[in-house]
């Protein structure tokens, strides 16, 4: 006997004694969108600095901040952006950008959202990775994470480039919102 819920219940077994179980697995970024919870961030920019922090986001929910893929694309010069989460201050004389609902008509992302066309001056944090953006490859180079980047409440993150400060760099950062503790 197994309990299922709960309930004793019966079980189908193997003849090696292994349970016949029938699962699904549900995209959490699916499953977000239906409960207009996801979001996409169109950017376009130029770094125009030596090295710079041109795309900035910061989690203002309550809810954990989950980003599952990136796309990025360079037209003109091969370049390196780093992945930097945790990192503190408010942008310097960024613009606004505004995540688009996947849900089409759905709320509003509870985040602050900034790009720049040169450096945004935010400090400490911690390098999660580095990405190669190769200006030869046809079409957008994209990143999915399987283990999404988390971004708790009140938490920032930052696209920082490093290589050369006039290259166009194209991109789009999709990301849900679930609920601490689930």
């Amino acid at each position: 006997m197994v309990r299922i819920n709960g309930n004793r219940d019966t079980a189908e077994v193997t003849g090696d004694s292994r349970l016949k179980v029938e699962a699904s697995a549900h995209n959490p970024a699916s499953i977000a969108a239906e409960k207009q919870d996801a979001y996409a961030v169109p950017f376009e920019q130029d770094a125009g600095a030596v090295t710079a922090d041109f795309f900035y986001l910061k989690n203002t929910n309550s809810k954990n901040l989950f980003i599952y893929r990136l796309k990025m694309y360079t037209p003109t010069l091969d370049n390196e952006v780093d992945i930097v989460i945790g990192v503190t201050g408010s942008p310097t004389a960024g613009t606004a950008i505004v995540p688009v609902n996947l849900y089409a008509g759905g709320k509003a992302a509870d985040v602050a959202c900034e790009g720049k066309d040169g450096d945004m001056a935010l400090t400490g944090g911690k390098k999660l990775t580095r990405l190669l953006l190769d200006k030869d490859f046809v079409g957008e180079q994209v990143w999915h994470f399987e283990a999404p980047i988390i971004l708790p409440p009140d938490t920032s993150m930052v696209l920082h480039c490093i290589i050369d400060p006039t290259a166009d760099i194209d991109g789009t950062l999709y990301f849900f919102f679930e609920s601490v503790g689930r």
